[in-house]
């Protein structure tokens, strides 16, 4: 479970972007309120689900990329090499300045803090803490790009590992290449419990048992789509390969097979469903950009409580969707305006920030009219093709 998240100079983060996934206490009912969006951990509550929302070229996949890119630079940095690149973009606007990443994180039922620092290719900074009884101990740090501490006891032979670090090489990346059990449990989190969009989830991994436990649900979300497949199967074509057929209410009796003669966003919805359900039973954290692309707002509602079943799962998803800006279903936490001030730089406030805001205010038709500056003000486009290159001699088209 992901507490909080922070990424600072990546794309057009110039300035540090949080998501924040704490309850907040001045929110409406606190607690109480939507308990179905809430996870319990030792006393406190975090929310599952956090929905950015705002126009396009605002930063909202910017962010996805960038957790994207961290995510990938812990499991595979311990591979570079010397003059290996770093593959992400500073803030164009303003490139001299250092990039950083943190993130505050359940695994195992122990919170750990894990950040690192890039400046011109270069790891600057790194450091692991944790809190075994709730109290924060330090497990190492990394200033100055190669200046290391550590906790007592923690990391076994240390010097091996700074040896083997490079200055593109996160320690906590070598350490866990080299069997070091506490960063392997915190790689583990990275590798199993953080997905970014629909991963590498394909037909060839479906097997008849794990497919049967999804049926019904995959089944119940067509019906929602108000599509006419009544029925899908796993069929072994070769042994050890299946293949999905669908059945349709004209004629239940006549396969089709799915993957060739379904549509596109049929074929979207099965593929997202399947990454969900498997996942979600994991208690992973989901990244989706525009997850609800080509898919009806039911279906997008349903994906949602798909999340909320898990009870531990989280999903944090960008959309243009207005109508997914519900708080009857979204607690004022969980919804996240992004916006693009004068400089180019992307800025997150959620919907809780937001000061004297009335109960009963229409939230979406609010948005809709800017009041959170999520959309772009483009004024009346009734006469948008009229030519107003000749002055007195303009030409309505």
């Amino acid at each position: 479970m992901i507490i909080a998240l922070k990424l600072k100079n990546f794309y057009s983060l110039r300035d540090e972007a949080v998501l924040d996934f704490t309850v907040d206490s001045g929110s409406r009912k606190e607690k109480n309120y939507l308990p179905e969006n809430l996870i319990e951990f030792s006393g406190d509550y975090f929310v599952n689900i956090i929905g950015l929302f705002g126009g396009n070229a605002a930063g909202k996949s910017n962010l996805i990329k960038g957790v994207d890119f961290c995510r990938n630079f812990v499991l595979t940095s311990h591979l570079n090499n010397e003059g290996n690149i770093l593959d992400f973009e500073p803030f164009k606007f303003d490139s001299d300045k250092s990039s950083e990443f943190y993130i505050d994180f359940v695994t195992e039922g122990i919170e750990y803090e894990y950040s690192f620092e890039l400046c011109d290719g270069k790891i600057i900074r790194e450091s692991l803490y944790y809190y075994p009884n709730k109290r924060k101990a330090k497990i190492f740090t990394r200033e100055n790009s190669s200046v290391y501490t550590y906790g007592k006891g923690l990391i076994h032979r240390p010097k091996e590992i700074e040896a083997n670090t490079g200055l593109n090489t996160l320690f906590l990346s070598r350490a866990s290449s080299m069997n070091r059990p506490i960063a392997q449990i915190v790689y583990r989190f990275f590798l199993q419990k953080m997905v970014i969009g629909l991963g590498d989830k394909n037909v060839f991994s479906l097997t008849p048992k794990n497919f049967d436990s999804v049926k019904q649900i995959l089944l119940r979300a067509f019906e929602v789509s108000d599509s006419d497949i009544v029925d899908i199967r796993l069929k072994e074509y070769i042994p050890g390969q299946f293949k999905l057929e669908s059945f349709h209410r004209e004629d239940p009796k006549i396969p089709f097979d799915f993957e060739r003669e379904e549509s596109d966003g049929t074929k979207r919805l099965l593929w997202i469903l399947l990454m969900m359900l498997d996942k979600v039973t994991e208690k992973a954290a989901i990244f989706f950009d525009e997850f609800d692309l080509r898919l009806h707002l039911f279906l997008a509602e349903f994906l949602l409580d798909v999340v909320r079943d898990s009870h531990g799962a989280q999903l944090v998803f960008t959309s243009h969707n207005p109508a997914l800006i519900n708080t009857s279903a979204l607690r004022r936490e969980q919804i996240v305006f992004v916006t693009k001030d004068k400089h180019g730089n992307s800025e997150f406030i959620p919907l809780s920030d937001y000061e004297g805001l009335r109960v009963d205010m229409n939230i979406q038709k609010a948005y809709l009219q800017g009041r959170f500056d999520g959309i772009p003000y483009i004024g009346n486009s009734k006469h948008i093709f009229t030519s107003t290159d000749s002055g007195d001699e303009r030409k309505k088209i």
